[in-house]
């Protein structure tokens, strides 16, 4: 009889069956309890389990908490996949919310139940990190709801679990973000503004604002990038500061983001006297200066930190005294003022590489508002002006 089956009392079998690691290195090892009456059926029946084993058809019963799985496939899935913002925005999100809420919990019997009270306490101004205490509007709920969930879809498809219990559990609601945007008017005392920044500045706010670039795009320009001839400029990847790694380069958001945008002709000139500028400031350097083609570096050739620039816009704006918005403000200007003017959603979409032209409708719902009140206003000149024949009665 194999040494693997145990009689544990009278006609009852004790079967063990080891077949490869779980997710601690230990040896997997499946047993089940059997009554036979003698050991020739035992060990019929042992071998029947065996086969179950091998092919698959049975799940292991280790237990493995849902902390020790998080941390499995951060280092596993989204180190080797996830650009550096998202990988602290997720390694934060676990280290400080799900681990400690729902970590201890053996993933297999994660239910509903356990995540709902987690996420409805997130939304408690008592679980704010910041300190503050303003009402949550629920996007820091929103945000571990969707990590939650990926990793566990993750499980799923690793064999972990069975199922995704966050696919029964309602998101956390959201209170809508109020978008910041100049309208046209604000935007004209922008670049008024903008006469009295230095050249390097003055183009780069100009370019986020005609182009409705990401900060990190911006960014990452390098002069191959610009046609002058044919007056476009290719959108191919993005600046992105790593905490004790410093500064790297990576694929844009999505596949939708790398694009080319077409510039207006004002903009291609100032880029042609930005460059001279530019020149100039690399013999004046000198030795100094690290060529690495970036059209906006610092005063030795090299990347620009995202922050450098956001902070310097946040005084310009105070010194002007212009509203306050941050500078992704200046991508939704850009798309607010030309849905404003009549363009069409889908150019804007693209324009601002977004991956569904869903998105952009959504966001710029009130944009559009705008637009459609013009054409509503043209069409009653239309009518009004078409002759009108008297309704026989």
């Amino acid at each position: 009889m194999p040494s693997k089956i145990r009689k544990r009392g009278e006609n009852t079998y004790e079967l063990a069956v080891t077949n490869g690691y779980d997710y601690y290195n230990k040896q997997i090892v499946y047993r089940k309890t059997v009554k036979a009456a003698n050991d020739r059926e035992a060990k019929k029946l042992y071998y029947e389990f065996e086969s179950s084993v091998l092919q698959g058809n049975l799940t292991q019963t280790v237990k493995i908490k849902v902390g020790d799985f998080a941390l499995q496939w951060y280092k596993e899935y989204c180190e080797p996949r996830l650009a550096g913002s998202t990988l602290r925005n997720y390694k934060r999100c676990l280290q400080q919310r799900i681990i400690p809420a729902i970590g201890h919990i053996d993933i297999r019997v994660l239910q509903p139940f356990h995540i709902i009270p987690f996420i409805n306490g997130l939304l408690q101004t008592s679980s704010r990190l910041d300190g503050k205490t303003e009402d949550v509007n629920g996007q820091a709920a929103m945000y571990c709801y969707r990590v939650l969930s990926s990793m566990l879809s993750i499980a799923v498809k690793w064999g972990v679990i069975p199922a995704n219990p966050c696919e029964k559990v309602d998101p956390p609601k959201i209170q809508k973000k109020i978008i910041s945007s100049y309208n046209i008017q604000e935007t004209q005392g922008l670049l008024s503004a903008l006469d009295q920044v230095p050249i390097r500045e003055r183009m780069m706010i100009t370019l986020a604002l005609c182009t409705g670039m990401r900060l990190g795009e911006l960014l990452a320009l390098q002069w191959s990038d610009i046609d002058f001839m044919a007056e476009t400029m290719q959108i191919v990847r993005s600046c992105q500061a790593i905490p004790h790694q410093g500064l790297s380069t990576k694929e844009p958001k999505n596949v939708s983001s790398i694009r080319c945008v077409t510039l207006p002709e004002s903009t291609i000139q100032m880029l042609i006297q930005y460059k001279q500028w530019q020149d100039n400031e690399k013999m004046r350097t000198g030795n100094e200066w690290t060529e690495q083609g970036w059209i906006f570096s610092t005063e030795k050739g090299l990347l620009i930190h995202p922050s450098t620039l956001s902070h310097w816009f946040k005084r310009f704006l105070e010194e002007h005294e212009l509203p306050q918005m941050p500078f992704h403000g200046l991508r939704h200007t850009s798309a607010s003022l030309l849905l404003a003017a009549g363009a069409p959603i889908k150019n804007v979409s693209t324009r601002l590489g977004h991956s569904d032209i869903r998105t952009t409708g959504n966001i710029y719902a009130k944009s559009q508002q705008s637009a459609d009140k013009e054409i509503a206003e043209k069409m009653d000149d239309i009518l009004k002006s078409a002759p009108i024949n008297p309704v026989d009665k």
